[in-house]
């Protein structure tokens, strides 16, 4: 049976967290994502090696991933990835895939009616896609028992768009029908996880702490290992409000570097730590070794770290991207 790749078990405090990688690779050129920054002004920002998540051709490595935790029969859920069967015209990649997700998680010793609750840092098309599944005739929520929980000021914003995307009509309308969403904001706990508010990416984007462990799960803070040494940078088009999100990035990094705490973000792949440099205002990124247990299978080929063959593919339809923020 095939499996999506995970990375883990990491032991933190008394939970065990598992990254469950639905794909990693080349994702589309760096003048997408940094529009204004030429390729030599992005590999001084970046880290060395395999760390700068730059092909030698100028792709940005990106990953797209979901977080397991558990401990003492509680499941919880942070993020949830692309997800299976939907309608995505202008991400032809995630275009109605079928991936082992609850196999996956039946791997882990788990099944849908397990989760108790799913976290999500911000509504975008590849962090609600598990949310939902595609069962008689209609979208319903994928984990029956979990509660789901977002910042209202989040959903305020999609469901208020004259043009309500895709993503929110099949992997987020469904969770607000059925009454299972729960609103959480800065200061709320939650089984042992503490929220934290970071608008900018999107306008209630969150962030979620493990409590008492310096163990962050930070959403879309960031798309590149560059863009801890070089805080202004942009993320293309994907922010909200740009500006909000480099201040975001300043209040926490100094955070982070002065706890020493270990961060887990979708597009970055592995965890890692970031620390003051002697130039004022930036830092450094240190990555963390990763730990492999499965390999990385999709319905539409199998991919390792950095591959090319499916560079085309997703370079031509990230470059399409719409409906994020507008």
């Amino acid at each position: 049976m095939n499996y999506l790749e995970t990375r883990g078990p990491h032991q933190i405090g008394p939970w065990e967290v598992v990254q469950v990688v639905e794909w990693e690779g080349e994702a589309f050129p760096h003048t997408f994502l940094f529009p204004q920054i030429s390729l030599e002004e992005l590999r001084e920002a970046s880290p060395a090696g395999k760390d700068a998540r730059i092909s030698r051709k100028g792709m940005i490595i990106s990953s797209t991933q979901f977080f397991v935790l558990k401990q003492s029969g509680l499941v919880i859920l942070i993020e949830q990835g692309t997800g299976n069967d939907k309608t995505r015209p202008d991400e032809p990649y995630w275009d109605h895939q079928k991936l082992p997700y609850l196999e996956t998680l039946a791997s882990l010793g788990f099944g849908p009616e397990d989760v108790n609750y799913v976290l999500l840092s911000h509504l975008h098309p590849d962090h609600v896609g598990l949310a939902t599944t595609f069962r008689d005739r209609q979208w319903v929520p994928t984990f029956p028992c979990a509660r789901y929980v977002m910042h209202v000021d989040e959903w305020t914003y999609w469901k208020n768009l004259p043009d309500r995307p895709c993503f929110i009509q099949d992997s987020v309308v469904p969770l607000v029908d059925a009454n299972m969403v729960e609103w959480a904001g800065a200061g709320d706990e939650i089984a042992g996880i503490r929220i934290h508010e970071a608008p900018g990416h999107t306008p209630g984007s969150l962030l979620f702490e493990i409590q008492d462990t310096n163990v962050w799960f930070i959403g879309d803070l960031l798309h590149h290992p560059s863009q801890v040494r070089r805080l202004e940078w942009p993320s293309g088009s994907f922010a909200c409000d740009h500006a909000l999100l480099c201040q975001q990035r300043q209040k926490y990094f100094s955070q982070f570097a002065a706890a020493g705490a270990l961060l887990f973000s979708v597009h970055l792949g592995n965890s890692f730590r970031v620390e003051q440099d002697n130039t004022a205002g930036a830092y450094n990124i240190i990555f963390t070794s990763e730990t492999r247990k499965s390999i990385l299978v999709s319905d539409k080929g199998e991919y390792g770290y950095g591959t090319t063959n499916t560079s085309k593919e997703r370079g031509s339809c990230q470059t399409g991207r719409v409906g994020l923020c507008r």
